[in-house]
């Protein structure tokens, strides 16, 4: 068959190349002697994101071998960058467990590599799972660095390194096309002022475990999605008319729901995407809101220590606070001495929801407090579509064995009696 690809010009060669990911562009590299340099002038992501395979070996304590392939990963990346002639990349990622002792200057060339090559979505992941304290923490920016110069830029990504709030609200006000800006694990920021006026264009803020965090405040009038999950803060929320999609969690979560005399934010009553992380903290009871409405809210997801019954039926005066809700998702994390053991019911008061269809239960065990909140959402849902059951443990650190799995899916299946008509039920 006649290669018609091929005899297409070296610009459009390399504009289809910039389209693909760096394992199908290091493929078209044996195809022929004119495809092997061609991926070399791509424009198109730059991807060397290994924090999965971080966080696996890790897990699997393979401390020994995480350290041995670290120079390999660093003379891979320095490797291809030195071999690189585009005069751009849209997008350039590194995640890998790296020092400040023995690679700072590795990561500094790569900051600078991004810089020169005005990268739109620069990603730099240093995150380490058992570094503790901010010694070998990167610092960003590694010099001096003209911030003007990202002015492509439309998404930063930073974690496990250190950066301030300076350093970034100089981001936001030199980057105009700054859409997304996401921080994790910064050991120095404490402060940090997100002002319309030097957030134009922020659509999404994410900030994740920074510990030392004292003040935070945000007003920023595009912004759509705002993470966070860390320390106590005042409410950081001002001036947000569109924000639309919030994830919360830490100590900062806890506390709204831990002073019930205390208002909620305002802002909760605008989402239409909720998102509450407290599976870390103790035991949740959310209480009754009487005052509380979510009359945008579509997407609930809660995440929680499951210790009993009450813990459970008191997510349901969320679900009775939000009058739309279409989606619902409970994440069980529980201990590990709970398996298996009896848990007393507990009966709630009737509460219809009329729109909510799609129910997600993960963690499910099919001890008696589980058992009866499925049958609470079955009888009190007229919509509802489809509930699915996932015995899987949410977190990816705890395992179930297999007859601890087999056991839980009969007792899930016995629920199949009692579906209303139409309801559909997925069991995994």
């Amino acid at each position: 068959m006649e290669d018609q690809i091929s005899e297409l010009p070296d610009e459009i060669l390399v504009t289809i190349l910039s389209l693909l990911t760096m394992k199908e562009v290091a493929r078209t590299s044996v195809l022929s002697h004119r495809w092997k340099n061609l991926w070399t002038f791509t424009t198109g992501s730059l991807d060397f994101d290994c924090s999965e395979l971080v966080f696996e070996l890790t897990v699997m304590e393979s401390r020994e071998f995480l350290e041995g392939v670290k120079p390999k990963f660093v003379g891979w990346v320095n490797q291809v960058l030195e071999l690189h002639q585009g005069p751009t990349v849209d997008e350039f990622k590194v995640g890998f467990d790296l020092d400040t002792a023995s690679f700072k200057g590795d990561i500094d060339r790569w900051v600078n590599f991004a810089v020169e090559k005005k990268a739109k979505r620069f990603v730099l992941d240093l995150t380490s799972y058992r570094r503790i304290t901010p010694v070998g923490h990167y610092a960003f920016p590694p010099h001096p660095l003209n911030v003007s110069h990202f002015n492509s830029l439309t998404s930063l990504t930073l974690k496990g390194v250190d950066v301030t709030g300076e350093v970034l609200e100089s981001f936001l006000s030199s980057c105009p096309f700054l859409e997304e800006l996401c921080v994790a694990e910064s050991w120095c920021l404490a402060n940090l002022k997100v002002s319309g006026s030097s957030s134009v264009k922020l659509k999404h803020l994410g900030l994740h475990l920074c510990h030392f965090l004292e003040n935070l405040e945000i007003s920023s009038k595009n912004l759509v999605s705002f993470k966070y999950f860390g320390p106590v803060i005042n409410t950081p929320l001002k001036d947000v008319p569109r924000l639309v999609e919030a994830s919360l969690g830490g100590l900062y979560c806890e506390s709204l729901f831990d002073n019930f005399e205390q208002p909620l934010p305002s802002f909760l009553s605008q989402l239409e995407t909720l998102v509450l992380d407290l599976h870390s903290e103790g035991p949740v009871r959310f209480p009754k809101f009487p005052t509380l409405r979510l009359s945008n809210l579509r997407h609930l997801e809660l995440k929680v220590k499951a210790y009993d019954s009450v813990c459970l039926f008191s997510c349901t005066s969320l679900i009775k606070a939000a009058p739309l809700l279409y989606r619902f998702v409970l994440q069980l994390f529980w201990s590990d001495n709970r398996i298996g053991r009896k848990m007393r019911a507990r009966n709630v008061k009737k509460c219809p929801h009329h729109c909510l269809k799609v129910v997600e239960l993960i963690g499910f065990i099919g001890c008696s407090a589980d058992i009866e909140l499925t049958r609470y959402l079955l009888k009190n849902t007229s919509s509802l579509e489809k509930i699915t059951i996932n015995p899987r443990p949410p977190f990816p650190l705890n395992f179930m064995k297999i007859e601890e799995k087999v056991a839980v899916r009969e007792r899930a299946k016995r629920l199949r009696r009692e579906l209303p008509p139409g309801v559909e039920l997925v069991i995994l």
